[in-house]
């Protein structure tokens, strides 16, 4: 996609004209002159303003400054895979999926093609530029509820999908971005349940090595403009109150000048989570004066006065914190003529454009992992007969901060349309309403407000939506509505014909489900002498003052009606049971279906309501009856492909030991139906692969999810010692490739060298196919050092005999560890194997290479290592209490008197959150 460079070199040329003459303008204000630096800009802005005035400007809402001609501003805006929260938007895969594809010009295009759409929004709604993305935090335990967010369990693949995710975000102009990108959320943040209170406990290595590289890499070579703190504590002191995290590593030893902002309402928690202070007023003051420059929520606006006038914090560090935040504004050329600016013309219509959609469809081809094909299952020949089972073969599952695309797949649809038949169960999508007085806003067609494809989400009593055309036949008399409602309120839909006023043709209350991600089948009688030919459909809601509902589908039919995607063929469908519950759940009648067919498409996985933000898994295990149900299909008809559409890893072990053929598809898109299709009737040969180890059994895993020693807990391919059901990196092909004729340039690598290492790939099959190559080391050490570690990958396509050579050029520096010690990263005096594989687990070729050793980085002494050092001391046993630096407080008795922070007892490193 080179559109952006093509309009960048001609708008660039027509700007050099334009700003000529803006030299000799006079300005009423420094702030306004575009030739001022935008530090120069922001600190004479923030001179101008009052104390109120400044104070307002630290929230994510603020007011406009009317006198200076500054508007109002939004920054909570999201696009982690596309736009969100706008309305019409290209939805692209999921994170975990993206990084699927080890395509790193491809999530560049993505990236690029979600802020020219997030420009639209600026251009034509004023919508901030501000984005709070991407998610870079490590997949350390695949339970967590955001796994799907970030971009797998390695720090090297995660920081080098980043920068290309910031780069295509924030654009390639010489002067200003195209938006802010924000990594997040900084650091160690891999637990819901108790985010907003717990503290993730860390030693030095763990951290150095592990949590912090990808936000580093995110920094120094993404220039990311913007990062948030994350909620929790690490070592005892809340993140966004983390000197240590915010100042000392963030901006002194990394060069960060960018600004930070909480996490929503993690000011607040400061205070009333981790009781890290005794008022809000505290918090308010220890968290700007410790780094954190922007506030999601209002506890800045309604409490830094206070903190002020009470000593917390000074109007200097407001002052400091401000500039920051407005020299992004700046940035982004909010205050400067549209003509300086190449992305002012951007047309409207490139909003989910065919170009966009295409590309969508591309990341979910590439996004696709075949983790096992027995016998060449795979792909199905077009003339089979198909029964998609199960509760995600007629959804679009799109994930967490999810766009809102007009033109979604399901995977029933992408088969259908793959094998030419017309789907038609007389089921009305609500995708395809034709008048609303909704909110474009509230278009939701995301899993997001739902769990399926086609919703509207987020209506509110009053609100009304209709559909033209409904053709009733000779007379219904039962209604079905697929729908959600969090409020304990009852929820009714008054259905009209029509007309939209007068005495409605029936009225239906909705189950409450008391979640607005949860879902419910609620049917009602209709009189069959009004619902009778073709009309227009008015569904008008009403309820309490909360979400009243969120719409999937309405059907009208008659009882004892036959189904024909049930009965008819080739293509049969049938949910069989939900992602979760059993009331749905009807397995004889999965089972008759599923002996129809030639072949099952069982379609399986999971949803926010298994797993997302606030929401830990419980388990990595099917979720609901769809284990069950599986197990039933199977054995009615063996010729099973379990379509896996999930957050991360699950347990399929049982199906890895019998169906022929698994697919997993993550959550793909708009347009991961076809997608889908493409991949299971050989229209496009997978190549994606895993970033994710999956464990072989949930007993590999700590009950206790705030275990972040990967070390001892033996996590990811670093450090796993058992065989897992997929390891990291592994995905098949429909065809094979060879390894061969390694080379080193050099057997020995000295301090400011690299080794040019090379080999060929070879296509040994019968179809073209994509083959993605990692480079891993293991270091011969008798300190404890990873297995393996990721420190390069190729994707190389090769047609059926093709020969391609990859190279990869490792550097001295890359093979270093972090000394707890010394508190410097350094390469040992020893023996490094060189791996070339398929997978973390299937090394091709082998070679080593010997190291000089050296430091080849100092860093900030962090208070983590004062506690290791503290922790190993001899002289500090016993029950007495001492600080990192070997201080002595007194006994253990006298906790409750000491402040919140992190101390030594008995040699055990403690957290004290005391008010």
């Amino acid at each position: 996609m080179k559109k952006n460079h093509v309009i960048f070199a001609i708008v660039t040329a027509a700007s050099a004209m334009i700003a000529a003459p803006v030299a000799s303008q006079v300005y009423e204000y420094p702030f306004q002159n575009p030739e001022l630096s935008f530090h120069e800009r922001a600190k004479n802005l923030v001179s101008l303003l009052t104390l109120d005035e400044k104070i307002n400007q630290v929230g994510h809402q603020t007011l406009d400054i009317t006198r200076l001609g500054v508007k109002g501003y939004n920054y909570w805006n999201e696009a982690l895979h596309g736009v969100a929260r706008s309305g019409k938007a290209t939805s692209f895969p999921s994170s975990k999926a993206m990084s699927s594809t080890w395509d790193l010009p491809l999530i560049f295009d993505c990236a690029s093609a979600t802020s020219d759409e997030a420009r639209i929004y600026y251009n034509t709604k004023q919508k901030g530029l501000i984005y709070w993305c991407p998610t870079i935090n490590m997949s350390r335990d695949p339970r967590w509820g955001r796994d799907e967010e970030n971009y797998g369990e390695d720090p090297y693949l995660t920081g080098r999908i980043a920068v290309e995710y910031i780069r295509g975000m924030q654009g390639d102009h010489p002067k200003y971005y195209k938006t802010v990108a924000t990594a997040k959320h900084f650091a160690a943040n891999n637990y819901e349940k108790g985010r907003h209170s717990t503290s993730s406990d860390v030693d030095a290595r763990n951290l150095r090595e592990y949590y912090l590289p990808a936000f580093e890499t995110a920094v120094k070579e993404g220039n990311v403009r913007s990062v948030m703190s994350a909620y929790n504590a690490l070592n005892g002191i809340p993140c966004g109150a983390n000197h240590e995290l915010l100042i000392d590593i963030l901006r002194g030893e990394w060069g960060f000048d960018g600004f930070v902002t909480s996490d929503c309402g993690a000011v607040e928690d400061v205070y009333n989570k981790h009781h890290y202070v005794a008022t809000l007023a505290e918090a308010s003051g220890v968290s700007m004066r410790n780094g954190e420059d922007l506030n999601c929520g209002t506890t800045f606006q309604d409490y830094c006065k206070e903190a002020i006038e009470k000593g917390y914090m000074t109007e200097a560090d407001l002052d400091s914190a401000l500039t920051r935040v407005f020299e992004a504004r700046f940035s982004v050329g909010e205050f400067d003529d549209a003509a300086l600016l190449p992305w002012s013309s951007i047309s409207e219509s490139e909003l989910e454009c065919q170009e966009h959609i295409d590309l969508a469809h591309r990341a979910a081809r590439e996004s696709i992992v075949l983790l096992k094909n027995d016998n060449s299952f795979l792909p199905l020949a077009k003339d089979k007969s198909i029964a998609v089972i199960g509760p995600l073969g007629n959804t679009v599952s799109l994930g967490g901060y999810s766009g809102s695309p007009v033109e979604v797949t399901s995977p029933l649809e992408g088969i259908a349309e793959k094998i030419g038949y017309t789907i038609s169960d007389g089921t009305i999508q609500c995708e395809d309403f034709t008048g609303s007085s909704v909110p474009s806003s509230s278009k939701r067609l995301s899993i997001e407000a739902n769990g399926s494809s086609g919703n509207v989400g987020y209506i509110y009593a009053g609100d009304w939506i209709s559909f033209d055309d409904v053709n009733f036949g000779d007379g219904c008399s039962k209604v079905d509505i697929y729908s959600g409602a969090e409020n304990d309120l009852a929820t009714t839909v008054e259905l009209y014909l029509d007309r939209i006023d007068g005495k409605p043709a029936a009225t239906v209350t909705l189950a409450t489900t008391g979640d607005w991600a949860k879902y419910a089948t609620t049917t009602a009688d209709v009189d069959p002498a009004l619902f009778k030919g073709t009309h227009k459909l008015y569904l008008v809601f009403g309820g309490g003052d909360k979400y009243c509902a969120n719409m999937d589908w309405v059907k009208f039919y008659n009882e004892g009606d036959d189904n024909p995607l049930e009965t008819q063929g080739p293509l049969y469908f049938y949910k069989g049971c939900a992602v979760t519950g059993k009331a749905e759940t009807n397995i004889e009648r999965a089972v008759e279906i599923a002996r129809k067919a030639d072949v099952v498409v069982f379609a399986a996985g999971t949803n926010l309501e298994v797993s997302d933000e606030s929401n830990d898994r419980t388990s990595l295990s099917l979720p609901g009856d769809q284990q069950q149900l599986l197990e039933a299909v199977y054995e009615a008809n063996p010729n099973v492909v379990l379509l896996l559409q999930t957050c991360s890893s699950v347990t399929v072990n049982w199906a890895q030991e019998h169906v022929p053929a698994i697919v997993e598809a993550w959550y793909g898109g708009q347009a991961q139906g076809k997608a889908i299709a493409d991949v299971l009737f050989g229209d496009y040969n997978p190549g994606g692969k895993l970033t994710s180890t999956w464990y072989a059994s949930e007993s590999d895993l700590l009950a206790d999810m705030l275990q972040y020693d990967i070390r001892k807990a033996k996590y990811t391919y670093m450090y796993h010692d058992k065989e897992p059901l997929y390891p990291f990196g592994f995905g098949l092909s429909y065809t094979t490739f060879g390894y061969s004729d390694m080379a080193l340039s050099t057997n020995r690598l000295d301090a400011g060298d690299s080794v040019v290492v090379t080999a060929n790939i070879t296509n040994t099959g019968k179809v073209a196919g994509t083959e993605i190559v990692q480079l891993y080391t293991h270091a011969q050490s008798e300190i404890e050092r990873p297995l393996k570690e990721l420190k390069g990958f190729a994707r190389v396509e090769l047609e059926p005999g093709e020969t391609k050579p990859v190279r990869f050029v490792l550097h001295h520096d890359q093979l270093a560890y972090f000394n707890d010690l010394t508190n410097t990263f350094d390469v040992e005096d020893g023996t490094v194997d060189v791996l070339i594989g398929a997978s973390s687990a299937d090394i091709r070729l082998k070679d080593k290479i010997t190291t000089e050793g050296a430091t080849v980085k100092t860093t900030y002494k962090s208070t983590t290592s004062g506690i290791e050092n503290a922790m190993r001391n001899p002289s500090l046993k016993g029950d007495r209490v001492y600080t990192p630096q070997g201080t002595c407080l007194g006994t253990a008795d006298n906790l409750g008197a000491l402040p919140a922070g992190i101390y030594v007892i008995n040699g055990e490193k403690v957290a004290v959150n005391n008010k």
